[in-house]
């Protein structure tokens, strides 16, 4: 079993496929509209777009998904073909990339791994809202690295899953996470209105650690974004957006 066998949720992992490679290793050019945004680009910058592209085709692939090509935005942000919903997150010795039909539900997805190090301490007030800065200080002091640097992902994560439907760019304190370490799960809760979601409403997440890595993710389906965009709208009550 590996950390992402069980960081979506039971009932959207029939729809998702997700695989993993190594971005170390050299692979032969991708399609003509990809290649493009490397003409700039370092020898590990191209690895690593390249492995992230190839692993998106190959989970397209699982899905019954004809290859296709995954051009980068001006933001540098996956350009996934009409009615795919994908993420891709690598660090510097793993890749991996997350697609689902959309035809199944899922909105969004967001996909993150980091090593499982330490975040260098001066970052955390960069990184880290007041709430998580509290809640880091009640850990043990030789965990209290690691799970910052665990906020972070959870930010990235959600940060990508959020942005398909905002096109927003937002800064690490426009989300506070909140942490169960005895469920591996997350909250991320808008600080701010961005549009369409709102401040207080919140993309659960999953999360795993092992040796090397931190691994977290989280998927907006359909029907919870329609109900919680439906109660807003009549007013009835002010509810988070979930996710599945």
């Amino acid at each position: 079993m590996t950390l992402f066998d069980q960081i979506f949720d039971p009932e959207i992992r029939p729809a998702i496929r997700v695989v993993t490679g190594d971005p170390r290793i050299e692979r032969s050019p991708g399609l003509p509209d990809e290649e493009t945004a490397l003409r700039r680009a370092s020898e590990c910058r191209r690895r690593e777009f390249r492995t992230g592209r190839a692993l998106a085709r190959e989970a397209m692939g699982a899905l019954g998904i004809a290859p296709a090509a995954i051009p980068a935005a001006h933001d540098r942000s996956p350009m996934w073909p009409e009615g795919i919903a994908g993420s891709v997150t690598h660090c510097d010795d793993l890749c991996a990339a997350v697609v689902a039909r959309k035809a199944d539900g899922i909105l969004s997805i967001g996909l993150d791994v980091e090593p499982a190090e330490p975040l260098d301490p001066d970052l955390i007030p960069e990184i880290c809202v007041d709430e998580e800065r509290r809640w880091l200080a009640t850990l043990p002091a030789s965990r209290c690295g690691l799970f910052a640097r665990t906020v972070f992902s959870a930010k990235e994560c959600a940060y990508k899953c959020q942005y398909p439907l905002s096109h927003t760019l937002l800064d690490f304190h426009a989300m506070r996470i909140s942490i169960d370490i005895s469920r591996g799960s997350f909250e991320a809760s808008f600080n701010r209105d961005v549009a369409p979601f709102r401040t207080g409403d919140t993309l659960p997440g999953r999360f795993a650690i092992d040796s090397c890595h931190i691994v977290t993710a989280t998927a907006l389906t359909a029907n919870a974004f329609a109900s919680g965009y439906l109660r807003r709208q009549g007013e009835s009550h002010d509810a988070p957006v979930r996710c599945g």
